[in-house]
């Protein structure tokens, strides 16, 4: 049984990558679009706040994997019960974004730990061995048409993961948290209010629940985003542009999530689209040595290079024989930076119990706000009859080229974003470095 411990690490990509894939699938096109997504909506708010909500076991990393496996297995088992009743889609929401978040964070900061010889090297599976068992449950989400036995399949999953879970190596930590943040558990009442009138407005047929749903959804947004920067007691003793570093990630993703999904698939089909995934694969597994290869070649800093290939990767996502090519160089160059970035943060404050942890708290901030920046671009370009059109072209597998034009919008608005966001932190390095050399 020891021996199944080598498997964490695709678990934790499992968990992290297949619910997109199961709850996109569950969108089903109707009058009240933002309520027949209530079940990705709910799972994508809990993916991204989960951190925050148990940030009072941040340094138990090890409670923190096992409050991700049983959360997980908690949703899938309620979600195999959403053909009766989609209440049990909203609930599994929350179990499935706990763990998409909590043990993938586990896992990647033991792996720190062991990076930084604090904890013993543990097995793992060889990069394309992941690749192939991660295509592999990829083509059977995509093959699979009924959401009950996605979610089975899911449910076989965590409790594999929880096998192989008890032999990892770990840290000893508090079993109890030292100290409560209220704070944590207000903004998770505010977000379960939000749910519930979203569900009553969706069961009801009235549109003033829905819209006071609405706007608990935004305030926890407003709140989440201000409780993570004004979590500044462990993030104070290092250079600003680290900070932004740190986020840099954040800013990046959602050409390899979201974006890709409504661009690819509505535009081109989802055939296409799946291509997308193959380059986010080939750049967890061939990305790191990439981006070595191409930091030796280019003259100058590490850091300015990865920020001209990310900005070359945008480029190249506006044409789409090189669309793929664009996410992998950004996916790739983002991964990169963020490790180093961390290792940087490491190396600062010598806080290596949470860094992956804190930097995941950084790039929340940013990727919440291009979730922000990509639908209400989307939303002002489309409106909400086009928001109908999108999301049904996608749960039924359509290419609809009546939104292209909104799409394309959004397309750009997302990109100027983000080069806004690399021009800015490429003047912050360049002045640090100055006003170190003075």
């Amino acid at each position: 049984m020891k021996k199944l411990v080598k498997y964490t690490g695709i678990c934790s990509l499992l968990l992290n990558l297949m619910p997109f894939i199961i709850y996109l699938s569950i969108i089903k096109p109707g009058k009240e679009m933002l309520t027949e997504a209530l079940p990705f909506a709910i799972y994508y708010g809990v993916r991204h706040s989960s951190l925050l909500l148990f940030r009072d076991f941040e340094y138990n990393t090890w409670r923190l994997g096992w409050i991700g496996i049983f959360s997980g297995g908690c949703g899938y088992a309620l979600g195999m019960l959403g053909g009766y009743n989609s209440l049990f889609f909203d609930l599994s929401g929350i179990g499935a974004g706990i763990a998409s978040t909590l043990f993938p964070a586990a896992i990647n900061q033991q792996n720190r730990l062991i990076k930084n010889e604090l904890l013993p090297k543990r097995d793992h599976v060889k990069a394309w061995g992941q690749l192939l068992i991660l295509l592999f449950f990829f083509g059977i989400m995509v093959w699979i048409k009924q959401p009950a036995v996605k979610f089975g399949v899911m449910m076989l999953v965590t409790i594999f993961t929880g096998a192989a879970y008890r032999y990892a190596p770990h840290s000893v930590g508090h079993p109890l948290p030292r100290r409560l943040h209220w704070f944590n558990y207000v903004l998770a009442l505010i977000l379960i209010s939000a749910m519930l009138m979203l569900r009553l407005g969706r069961n009801a047929g009235i549109g003033q629940p829905v819209g006071w749903g609405l706007l608990l959804l935004f305030i926890f947004f407003l709140t989440m985003v201000g409780g993570i920067i004004l979590n500044r007691q462990k993030m104070l003793h290092y250079r600003h542009h680290l900070r932004l570093r740190l986020m840099l990630y954040g800013v990046c993703g959602q050409y390899w999530t979201l974006y890709s999904t409504i661009f690819i698939s509505v535009l081109y089909g989802l055939k296409m689209y799946y291509w997308t995934i193959v380059a986010y694969l080939f750049a967890f597994i061939v990305g790191g040595l990439v981006v070595k290869k191409t930091c030796q070649l280019m003259p100058g800093d590490d850091q300015l290079v990865s920020l001209i290939m990310i900005t070359l990767g945008i480029g190249l996502t506006f044409w789409l024989p090189s669309y793929f090519v664009g996410v992998f160089i950004i996916r790739s160059f983002a991964s990169a930076e963020r490790k180093n970035a961390t290792a940087e943060y490491e190396q600062v404050t010598h806080n290596y119990s949470i860094s992956y942890i804190i930097s995941n708290y950084y790039y929340s901030i940013t990727g919440l706000i291009s979730q922000f920046v990509m639908w209400g671009s989307l939303f002002l370009a489309a409106g909400l009859t086009g928001m109908n059109n999108i999301l049904g072209a996608y749960t039924l597998g359509r290419v609809s080229l009546q939104n292209s034009v909104a799409i394309n919008v959004a397309h750009a608005v997302l990109a100027i974003y983000m080069i806004t966001y690399i021009v800015l932190l490429a003047i912050k390095l360049v002045h640090d470095k100055k006003a170190g050399e003075a």
